[in-house]
């Protein structure tokens, strides 16, 4: 086609032009359909986007109702010392508000072993000159060293320290010299009275560094015994095999990092973490409302102008689809009922003192019109006389928390009802790129044809201005053809 751009250069009329306005028309009307199309499809997934994470976030926020989060114990408590951290503790959530005093009387500590006085000239010398093996011990635990004959003792100890079944037994070596010689210490992690490191062997060679022997006499002795953590919980004495008391306070876990000094006991307080449950109550709130305004962009409709016709605003990506306000007005249902797995006195967001304004968002009102008490006011009241209550009537099992995420997971969960709007528009939108394939197609077949007509046509009337050139110069050279006559 490399006379395109020549179309109508025979004949002398405008072809180029007519052909060039013929294929944009054609052009125009094909794609002004199909682009319309795509532009409503893009929008409505992308505002399908924005729904779904709109109402993750309103159900991430739901989710920290759920359960016992609302029902969270706060720990608060008061050291002896200020520059030292005697105990530490933290509380279940059904553990019962109130304050003790903790006197820490001694740690829980494993035992600690060493060898004789020059039983060793340095950590180089030779423990064995057979194989055996030795065994060590301590509570519940146990793990075996195998020993080759030749072992040093700074072999041992490595060997001890790199074993993979070592259950928590340190082996160290001091070389102190002069009357003390070469030490072999060996500290275990097991602690509680009773757990004491035993150590056993097969081969009276290895006597020297054993607990008990298989020959004549065990060489290593106890400088530490294994023993209990003991506290004072309100003068009651109780012991822990470890440094963690569970329970000895009912559902409160206590750690023990150092002995209190006498006469100063630190001071344990729980009580209800109230801050914490309104921040995400009203965390809970906001995030609706938000929910709301997304929402309400999304279905905005188109404003029209003082004419009737002109559009003035455009609407919103999810204008006319109905599933945002079928959401929306199931939501509104689950959040005005009273809720099954609350009390009698609350059960409902109004006995919280939370309403819905009229613009349809939940708020913690501060105005007495419609009781004698602001929601404000009803709100603080639930949190200080009924917090258990406040909580399970979110966090239940038929709580207000638990049906409202199973009911959004219907929408948002893979598979849900968006995951298959979004597919159907997904498939709608191929269905559209195939289309504009098809329209581009077409368009250039159309083009191609309009070329071939007009060039046919651009030859034919070049042909007859040939002809009437020819026939009017045949015509010209006749006797007075073309000559005017006088009368």
């Amino acid at each position: 086609m490399s006379n395109i751009n020549f179309l109508g250069a025979a004949s002398g009329l405008p072809l180029e032009e007519l052909v060039s306005t013929l294929v944009r028309v054609e052009r125009d009307t094909k794609f002004a359909r199909i682009d319309k199309t795509k532009a409503t499809l893009d929008a409505s997934l992308s505002g399908m986007g924005r729904l779904k994470s709109a109402l993750s976030a309103f159900q991430d926020a739901t989710k920290k109702l759920e359960g016992d989060s609302l029902k969270a114990r706060s720990v608060t408590i008061t050291q002896p010392m200020a520059d030292k951290t005697f105990i530490e503790a933290s509380a279940n959530s059904t553990a019962a508000a109130s304050s003790f005093e903790v006197k820490v009387n001694q740690l829980a500590r494993g035992s600690r072993l060493e060898s004789a006085d020059l039983a060793y000239g340095s950590s180089d010398d030779v423990i064995s000159t057979t194989d055996g093996t030795l065994s060590f011990t301590a509570g519940d635990k146990s793990f075996d060293i195998d020993v080759t004959a030749g072992m040093t003792l700074n072999e041992l100890r490595l060997k001890i320290n790199e074993s993979a079944n070592n259950f928590g037994v340190n082996a160290n070596i001091i070389n102190a010299g002069g009357a003390v010689g070469t030490k072999l210490v060996l500290s275990s992690a097991i602690s509680g009275q009773g757990n004491d490191l035993v150590i056993s062997n097969n081969n009276a060679e290895l006597d020297a560094i054993s607990t008990v022997a298989s020959g004549v006499s065990a060489g290593l002795s106890s400088v530490q015994a294994a023993q209990d953590a003991i506290i004072e919980v309100d003068g009651i004495v109780a012991s822990s095999s470890s440094n963690t008391f569970n329970n000895v306070i009912q559902d409160v876990t206590i750690t023990v990092l150092a002995e209190t000094p006498a006469g100063n006991n630190a001071k344990l307080d729980i009580s209800t973490d109230k801050k914490a449950a309104e921040d995400n109550i009203k965390a809970f709130i906001n995030s609706y409302n938000s929910l709301v305004d997304q929402v309400g962009s999304l279905t905005r409709k188109r404003s029209l102008g003082s004419d009737g016709t002109s559009v003035t605003g455009g609407g919103g990506a999810l204008n006319g689809d109905a599933l945002p306000r079928s959401i929306m007005s199931q939501l509104r249902g689950l959040l005005g009922n009273a809720i099954a797995g609350g009390d009698e006195q609350m059960n409902t967001l109004y006995s919280l003192g939370i309403t819905f304004n009229k613009g349809g968002k939940l708020e913690i009102s501060t105005s007495t019109e419609f009781s004698t008490e602001t929601g404000q006011q009803r709100f603080d009241k639930a949190l200080s006389e009924n917090y258990d209550a406040v909580a399970k009537m979110f966090g239940g099992e038929n709580g207000l928390a638990s049906s409202l995420d199973s009911f959004m997971q219907g929408f948002n969960q893979s598979g849900g009802i968006i995951a298959g709007k979004e597919s159907s528009l997904r498939t709608q939108l191929t269905k559209n790129t195939k289309d504009s394939e098809a329209a581009s197609r077409y368009i250039t077949s159309f083009e191609e044809s309009l070329r071939k007509r007009y060039t046919a046509l651009d030859g034919l009337l070049a042909q007859m201005q040939r002809t009437q050139t020819s026939v009017t110069a045949a015509l010209s050279g006749l006797p007075g053809f073309g000559t005017n006559k006088s009368r």
